[in-house]
């Protein structure tokens, strides 16, 4: 019972550095540098593959809504919150088939260019149909203006998540800190809804 304890404090302190970690860096960074996507990306995965559960989503969306709070969003914020919820639980599918170690690495980072391609898709059909002609054309010319965002996403997100996952596999034996996977549909079910929100939001 005790162990149990000190596991669920040991996830909500790690939850918390996380949330707060992204939030400050995406609030000093936004100015400085023209895309910070990979910050809440690496983050985005980590939670799903190192605290797991409920903390998959909401490390993520918390550091969404609170820095949005601050310095605002768009009309696709919420494909952009579903999109790092996707994100999230392509790092949470990894956790729960593979433990963590230095060669499961490769497939932790396999994982994470998977889930960026899947935001990239996502989050630009959102775009078209926030900003884009619906048309074919429209929907052409939306994909392939967003390429070079997609190569700076895959390369910037590929070397963080690696630089950041290296010290974690090292310490593993500490790797008992990580929740018991939640029931699939809850896990599925939040980006899901997610998903149904954005769509609505640009219909309504």
């Amino acid at each position: 019972m005790i162990k149990k304890i000190n596991e669920e404090k040991n996830r909500i302190i790690l939850a918390i550095t996380l949330v707060f970690i992204g939030s400050i860096l995406r609030l000093t960074l936004q100015n400085v540098m023209m895309d910070i996507f990979f910050i809440i990306a690496v983050i985005s995965i980590i939670s799903g593959l190192v605290l797991g559960g409920y903390y998959t989503f909401i490390v993520p969306i918390s550091i969404m809504m609170i820095t949005d709070l601050m310095i605002g969003n768009n009309a696709i914020l919420l494909f952009t919150w579903s999109g790092f919820a996707i994100l999230a639980l392509f790092g949470y599918l990894v956790k729960s088939k593979h433990s963590l170690s230095i060669k499961k690495i490769p497939i932790a980072i396999g994982a994470g260019i998977a889930g960026i391609l899947v935001y990239d898709i996502w989050t630009n059909f959102g775009c078209f149909l926030g900003w884009y002609p619906k048309t074919f054309a429209g929907l052409t010319t939306c994909y392939t203006a967003a390429i070079p965002f997609t190569l700076w996403h895959l390369l910037s997100t590929t070397i963080a998540l690696t630089l950041v996952l290296i010290p974690i596999a090292l310490s593993s034996k500490n790797y008992d800190i990580v929740p018991k996977p939640m029931k699939k549909p809850v896990t599925i079910g939040i980006p899901l809804l997610l998903i149904i929100a954005a769509i609505i939001s640009l219909m309504v």
